[in-house]
């Protein structure tokens, strides 16, 4: 499911707002566990895996996107 809108990586989490509002996704940084930026067709995904297993996937990043989000995860 594509639903185009912001992401926000800061010292707390990580945030996404819809484009055109609606309902955020909020995650904290301790619920954490793990963090994949991965190379899909024709774009870049995040994975973001939380304490109870569930996974959020961001998708539509170019690849400097990833060479930043380096930098600010390590």
């Amino acid at each position: 499911m594509q639903n185009p809108g912001q992401l926000k990586i800061f010292s707390g989490g990580i945030l996404w707002k819809k484009q055109g509002g609606g309902k955020a996704v909020e995650v904290d940084k301790a619920d954490i566990v793990g963090v994949t930026w991965m190379k899909v067709p024709k774009t870049n995904q995040l994975s973001v895996q939380i304490k109870d297993g569930l996974y959020y996937k961001f998708i539509g990043f170019r690849d400097q996107v990833g060479e930043h989000l380096h930098r600010i995860i390590h």
